[in-house]
């Protein structure tokens, strides 16, 4: 079944009865507006046979520049290496003055750069699609084959004014001395006010403030300068102590040491005599043994010999009474 073309599918729609269907999908003109028809055989500089052939820019314009301004301004072509869209390129740049409201001039610069989606701004402009005539279909707009080929914004660059002229100017400013008002008497005198200010004369109650503060540092010096001897005093005194603590038990473990090793030299002693008494104990037992051996042997003959002589009596006696 072949697919049904647009002209069928609206013709459909026209003349389905259901309530509540949109009738047709065509575009209607407004009141008091019709369709612009252009001759079959018209091209522009923006057909779609044209955008075909060659590259569409996209360019955002600031407001308050006009195609004259645009004019003056010379392009640089990018290269197949300044069009990477992780980085921002400057293809141009133009200057134009601008008076303000107090009728003073200024100097803007701006300049034409590229945008891409990792620019930072304008990435909106990235997803544009162009729409240009296509002179076969009466003039309709259509989407351009090859769409936006560069992305350009034209960016205005501030100037940001030094603030070393107006620094010197502040500085170069007078102060005015405020004065009294006629008639009015100051009775008001805030803390310092009669204190002396350097490289003028004293007199009156300054020159009795001038000796009664000298006074008051002479003694905080002397002051600063006893608590000073006194903390000197002191840590001298610590570090004196600190040393006779340390040669205290520098002395304790050498004492300790001293024990420690005569302790070992007793033990060592005490060890060999104790080796000795049991040598000489096992010697004196090894004789109390080989003693009582000899006198066991001694018993065992005594036995022996009074047997052997009782036995002798005995066959004698048994000899004789036969």
């Amino acid at each position: 079944m072949a697919p049904k073309s647009r002209e069928t599918v609206n013709s459909d729609i026209e003349s389905s009865d259901d309530e509540g269907v949109i009738k047709n999908l065509d575009y209607k003109p407004p009141k008091d507006f019709s369709i612009y028809k252009a001759r079959k055989h018209t091209v522009s500089a923006f057909d779609v046979d044209e955008t075909a052939q060659h590259e569409l820019w996209l360019i955002r314009v600031p407001e308050g520049i006009s195609n004259e301004d645009l004019a003056t301004m010379s392009l640089t072509l990018p290269t197949s290496t300044s069009t990477s869209p992780k980085e921002k390129h400057t293809l141009g740049t133009l200057k134009k003055k601008e008076t303000s409201s107090n009728s003073s001039s200024t100097t803007t610069k701006y300049q034409l750069q590229t945008v891409s989606p990792d620019s930072g701004f304008a990435g909106e402009m990235i997803a544009l699609q162009p729409l240009v005539p296509d002179a076969s279909k009466e003039g309709r707009l259509v989407q351009a084959p090859l769409g936006f080929h560069q992305h350009l914004a034209l960016v205005a660059q501030p100037s940001i004014p030094s603030g070393a002229p107006l620094a010197e100017e502040i500085l170069a400013r007078p102060i005015p001395k405020r004065e009294q008002p006629e008639g009015l008497k100051m009775r008001f005198k805030v803390s310092g006010f009669d204190t002396q200010v350097p490289g003028t004369k004293l007199s009156g109650s300054g020159k009795e403030f001038a000796a009664n503060w000298a006074k008051v540092l002479e003694k905080r010096q002397k002051d600063q300068e006893e608590e000073l001897l006194r903390a000197q005093q002191a840590m001298e005194a610590m570090e004196a102590e600190n040393e006779a603590e340390n040669e205290a038990e520098n002395e304790a473990e050498e004492v300790d040491e001293e024990i420690e090793d005569n302790a070992e030299e007793v033990a060592v002693a005490v060890e060999e005599e104790e080796e000795k008494s049991e040598l000489s104990a096992k010697k004196r037992k090894v004789e109390s043994m080989d003693v009582d051996t000899s006198e066991s042997k001694k018993v065992k003959k005594d036995k022996k010999d009074k047997k052997d002589k009782k036995e002798k009596k005995e066959k004698k006696a048994k000899k004789e009474k036969n």
